[in-house]
């Protein structure tokens, strides 16, 4: 461990002490803040700890030469790479080897080091936040408690990679280029659903009603999605017979049907419709239209549509 580390070490030992000093000190404190405080002021230790784990790991120096499937590598200069953790940002610096064919840093593969420079638990966490919420909220949500400030472009591209990551996981035999194929319409969907409400938990839903509207005994959340997908091209036939011959639709079912990609799916109760369709609106505004056709369906629910 360099000199350096040591005496960061030290200094981070007196952190703690004061933290557990501030503890000691804040018996007029309210309870919640008190944790908060303990929370923000614990992440500085961490980000240090982890960088302590970084520099355990000797740069990735395996000595001069190593072997490997393609032949002996040879070890060249060391080479900084950006780790964006929930602690905040790390240069983690490690040896480039190389033989004839590739150029690779073998600490990467030891430590599963992501592609990218956002970590694994980062990008777990922002996928859990994209699942409900807007890309805008998750960004939000992790500065608030963890002062981490991340576009929300990156907030996408990490859930849009994970996405395409699992889909590679469970299709071992897709194409590449399957993957990146376009699709032939950008698509947008409402529909309003009845949801019966218990009495008792109808009147904790705070939801804005519309004007002259009175309370119920269902509340209607209002569902939303986009999505990218190919023409599923069929005659006229075909359509005309499928109720005259459903026999014929078990058929169709063996054919390849066409998956959404992209997708992102909103329904609640508590957000006001227009909310939700501005939400997805939001969503599609910068899609190329002229490339990928707009196609919109929703039912005869009031509000169900996008300006």
């Amino acid at each position: 461990m360099s000199t350096n580390f040591s005496v960061q070490k030290v200094g981070h030992t007196r952190k703690i002490q004061s933290i557990l000093s501030e503890v000691d000190n804040s018996k007029d404190m309210e309870a919640h803040k008190a944790e908060s405080m303990i929370f923000k002021r614990l992440l500085e230790p961490g980000l240090f700890l982890l960088k302590l784990y970084f520099a355990s790991r000797n740069q990735g120096d395996y000595g001069k030469t190593i072997e490997t499937a393609q032949g002996q590598a040879v070890r060249g200069r060391p080479n900084a790479k950006t780790y964006f953790s929930i602690f905040g940002k790390i240069k983690v610096s490690r040896y480039l080897y190389h033989t004839d064919k590739e150029t690779f840093a073998p600490l990467d593969i030891l430590l599963n080091l992501p592609i990218r420079c956002y970590s694994y638990f980062l990008s777990e966490m922002f996928n859990l936040l994209n699942i409900k919420d807007a890309y805008s909220e998750g960004v939000l949500f992790v500065k608030k408690f963890f002062g981490q400030q991340i576009s929300v472009s990156a907030s996408e591209t990490i859930s849009g990679e994970s996405s395409s990551g699992y889909e590679d996981f469970y299709e071992p035999g897709k194409n590449l280029k399957e993957t990146e194929e376009k699709k032939d319409f950008t698509a947008v969907s409402f529909d309003g659903k009845g949801v019966p409400m218990i009495k008792k938990e109808a009147v904790k839903i705070t939801g804005r009603q519309g004007k002259g509207r009175k309370k119920q005994k269902k509340k209607e959340s209002l569902a939303g999605a986009r999505y990218n997908i190919n023409a599923n091209i069929r005659t006229a036939d075909e359509v005309a017979n499928n109720p005259v011959y459903p026999e014929k639709k078990e058929n169709e079912k063996n054919n390849k049907k066409e998956k959404a990609q992209n997708i992102r799916y909103i329904n609640s109760i508590a957000k006001p419709k227009k909310e939700v369709t501005e939400e997805i609106h939001e969503e599609i505004k910068n899609e190329n239209f002229i490339r990928t056709p707009l196609l919109c369906l929703m039912d005869g629910s009031l509000y169900c549509g996008i300006s």
